[in-house]
């Protein structure tokens, strides 16, 4: 049986899931964090809500993997497009992960570090990629469980990180530091980073909830509200 560990960042990513009780299960200790348990089949699938950001879902990641051992660790929910392709609804499944605000700065200039890394100490040719790598087998159960729905689905980098980028100017340059990312988000970076180190699979899968056009954080919080998130379709496909 696949042991499955689903998180999302806000209780509106969770909101439209299909069969999911009002009240969780189970907490999960010491954050008092809600869990909910889905089983059929031949998966189980766990569900929390860690709150925003790359400290509640490192700091929520950290205790499940403590505690079980996952087949793979999923972030479902929302992101912000800094390709113009990008349009609201279509969603972006992550090749791999890059914290974009891993910086190193100094009187030459800034440098970007890999997560969590060494960097300076370390000689160029001995340092570690900036992309944490998702699971491509994963990625490609969840395309198959997303085919035919009413959208586009994309394959790319996701940036992460602390910042919420929600100004056209700002995404415009990141899409020039990092030519081929997608889109940004802010729990990405930990769950990937810590993922890789307790070698356990992941998938980042998110919905455009913001473009590069002309207002993004208007966009986010109409998007919000809408009925155009798809948790519920990949939480629904692999029940199913």
């Amino acid at each position: 049986m696949a042991k499955i560990l689903i998180l999302t960042a806000m209780k509106e990513e969770l909101k439209d899931v299909a069969g999911l009780p009002a009240t969780s299960e189970t907490s999960l200790a010491p954050f008092a964090v809600p869990v909910w348990k889905l089983q059929k089949n031949e998966s189980e699938i766990f569900i929390a809500q860690t709150g925003i950001g790359p400290i509640n879902a490192s700091s929520v990641l950290t205790s499940f993997l403590s505690n079980y051992k996952f087949d793979v660790v999923m972030l479902l929910g929302l992101g912000g497009a800094i390709d113009p392709a990008l349009k609201l609804g279509d969603i972006c499944i992550a090749t791999d992960v890059i914290q974009h605000d891993a910086i190193c700065s100094s009187d030459h200039g800034l440098e970007y570090m890999a997560s969590g890394e060494l960097h300076l100490s370390l000689p160029p040719e001995k340092r570690k990629s900036l992309k944490i790598k998702a699971s491509a087998q994963w990625n490609q159960k969840i395309e198959g469980l997303l085919k035919g729905g009413p959208y586009k689905v994309h394959h790319g980098t996701v940036l992460s990180g602390s910042e919420f980028v929600g100004g056209t100017v700002r995404k415009e340059l990141l899409k020039r530091t990092f030519a081929d990312a997608l889109l940004v988000d802010m729990e990405a970076c930990s769950i990937a980073y810590l993922c890789e180190k307790a070698q356990v699979p992941f998938v980042i899968a998110k919905t455009v909830a913001d473009t590069t056009h002309s207002k993004p954080t208007d966009e986010y919080v109409s998007f919000l509200t809408s009925s155009q998130k798809k948790t519920a379709d990949i939480i629904d496909g692999l029940l199913n």
